[in-house]
């Protein structure tokens, strides 16, 4: 990926692209089912959102 030159909006841009895939792996367990534990599901999948290889 080409860097930012200085340019945060850019950069911020970037990361946010980057970046929300894992973060909706890693919030949705807290919002499926308010007020009850998140599946076993999405718990696996948040602990799997970022791989040693990705």
């Amino acid at each position: 990926m080409p860097k930012a030159d200085g340019d945060h909006r850019t950069a911020y841009t970037r990361y946010e692209r980057r970046m929300r895939p894992f973060v909706a792996l890693d919030q949705a367990p807290a919002t499926e089912n308010p007020g009850g534990p998140a599946s076993e599901a999405s718990v696996e999948r948040a602990k799997n959102a970022i791989s040693p290889n990705g």
